[in-house]
C-alpha cells in the first residue's frame, strides 16, 4: 500500500513563539506533495524536514489571515532561485489573486516556472483538484474572513488478484486486468469462476480533512 503521509510544518497561532511555526502542512500520496497553508517560516521547515521543493505541485490556502499565507512570497522566490521549472498551482480565495499578482510582479520577476492561480468560492463544497490518485474538495467554514477547509480523498483502488487462484485455474496474464475490474473467468470447459474467488477486497481508501 502506498504511504499517505501528513507532515506538520507548523501549527502555531498568529503570534510567533519559539516552539511553533504558523500553520502549514504537506500531504504526500504516490510521490506527489500538496501544501496546505503557508505561514511564515514554512520554507525553513521544508529544509528541516528534508521535503524537496520541486515535488510540491500545489499550494492550498484556506483563508487570508497572515499566519496562513505570509510564507508564500518568500517560498516562491526560493523556488525560483533553486531552479524550479515545473508549474506551481495555487488554490486560494478569489480575492487573493490581485495580491498574488502584485507580489509576483514586485518580488518574483523572472521566475523559471509558471504560477497558476485557481480562485475558490469558499461558500461552495466542490472538487477543485483531481488526478489518478486522489481528489481535493473544498469544505465551507465559518471564520471572520472567507474561509474553507480541504478534504483530500484517495481514490478507491481495484481488488487484489489472488495469485494462487490465477495459477490454479491457469488464467493467462492477458485476462488479469479484466478480472481486477470485476470480470468472472470462464474455463475452457465452460465453468464460471466468480470474481470474488479470484480476488481479495481492495485496501480501503483513505482521506484527510484540514
Amino acid at each position: 500500500m502506498e504511504p499517505f503521509t501528513i507532515r506538520i510544518l507548523g501549527c502555531g497561532s498568529a503570534l510567533p513563539t519559539l516552539r511553533h511555526y504558523p500553520s502549514s502542512q504537506v500531504v504526500e500520496l504516490r510521490e506527489k506533495q500538496f501544501m496546505i497553508d503557508c505561514g511564515e517560516g514554512t520554507q525553513i521547515q521544508l529544509r528541516r524536514l528534508h521535503i524537496h521543493f520541486s515535488r510540491i505541485i500545489a499550494v492550498f490556502i484556506s483563508h487570508l489571515h497572515g499566519d496562513h499565507c505570509f510564507g508564500l512570497p518568500g517560498m516562491l522566490s526560493t523556488f525560483g532561485m533553486t531552479g524550479r521549472t515545473a508549474p506551481l498551482h495555487i488554490y486560494a480565495p478569489s480575492s487573493f489573486e490581485p495580491i498574488l499578482q502584485q507580489t509576483l510582479d514586485f518580488f518574483c520577476q523572472g521566475l523559471g516556472f509558471e504560477v497558476i492561480f485557481h480562485g475558490l468560492d469558499t461558500t461552495q463544497q466542490k472538487v477543485i483538484y483531481e488526478d489518478r490518485s486522489l481528489t481535493v474538495e473544498t469544505i465551507p467554514l465559518q471564520h471572520r474572513v472567507e474561509c474553507c477547509g480541504f478534504l483530500f480523498r484517495e481514490k478507491q483502488t481495484l481488488p487484489h488478484i489472488r495469485r494462487d487462484m490465477i495459477d490454479f485455474y491457469h488464467i493467462p496474464i492477458s485476462q488479469i486486468n479484466n478480472i481486477k475490474n470485476g470480470a468472472d473467468w470462464i474455463t475452457p470447459d465452460g465453468d464460471i469462476i466468480p470474481n470474488d474467488r479470484l480476488t481479495s477486497p481492495a485496501t480501503p481508501a483513505r482521506s484527510y480533512a484540514y
